[in-house]
């Protein structure tokens, strides 16, 4: 397995054992629907007032590119695994599917949760990206940057490479997408926005989504990832026939980002 298969291959194993944990670690018995945090949060404008945007224009392209994301990630999950090298798990119980496309390492993990009333609290749990009480069980991560929606975020990074001096920030947009009754996507990240600023530079959020390339939707999917060049993951969550949730994660690593 290369570099980037192995990257992608940590990340969906990761995926694999805590998605695993959300349904299964209490002990309950698949057809028992796991409770919720009963401790309701407050809405995400209220506890970073700070950090909520007030630019209608800044946060319609933030939605653009959101919706860009999630479509894209949804017809990756409907392409078909028939050309993608295959990876069992130790125990054999998962299967991650990796192949490179272009300047692509591109990895998928599907996952089966019992009982289709598990669906919201999974979307929670995945969700979960400000539980500070648990940082080594939240699947998104950063430095909340701005708010747009309870549903829509920005998350900020450090650029730790050392080939970068000094230090820069990398920004990227996560959210979670309902797409139907039965089908929502979250993105985690979409992929890093086009700023190179320095570590102390205040920086202009809408122009940086002025300058961010647009994904190319009404192409064969693939070829889409290919012409965008740059990282981008998430989950595609269903509700499945026979009284489940289906998971498919997504995981493109671009070589040009190695």
């Amino acid at each position: 397995m290369n570099k980037g298969y192995t990257k992608i291959a940590l990340a969906l194993l990761s995926l694999a054992g805590y998605t695993q944990n959300v349904t299964f670690v209490t002990g309950h018995p698949p057809n028992v629907t796991i409770k919720s945090n009963p401790a309701p949060k407050k809405p995400l404008f209220e506890e970073f007032p700070n950090l909520r945007c007030s630019d209608i224009d800044e946060a319609l392209l933030a939605i653009d590119h959101i919706m860009e994301a999630s479509e894209l990630l949804i017809k990756l999950s409907k392409t078909g695994i028939d050309d993608y090298s295959i990876y069992s798990t130790e125990n054999g119980d998962k299967t991650i599917y990796s192949k490179k496309i272009g300047n692509m390492d591109i990895g998928r993990l599907h996952l089966t949760i019992p009982s289709a009333s598990n669906y919201s609290n999974l979307l929670k749990k995945l969700w979960d990206f400000n539980d500070n009480k648990k940082p080594n069980e939240k699947f998104i991560n950063g430095n909340l940057a701005r708010v747009y929606s309870q549903n829509i975020i920005m998350f900020e990074k450090l650029n730790m490479d050392p080939k970068y001096v000094p230090l820069t920030k990398k920004y990227a947009l996560a959210a979670r997408v309902k797409k139907s009754n039965d089908t929502t996507v979250i993105i985690c990240p979409s992929r890093p926005l086009n700023y190179l600023g320095k570590i102390d530079d205040q920086p202009n959020m809408k122009k940086i989504l002025e300058n961010t390339q647009s994904i190319q939707t009404g192409i064969d999917p693939e070829e889409a990832l290919i012409k965008l060049g740059t990282n981008i993951a998430g989950f595609v969550i269903k509700k499945g026939d026979k009284d489940k949730v289906d998971v498919t994660y997504i995981n493109a690593v671009s070589n040009l980002n190695k």
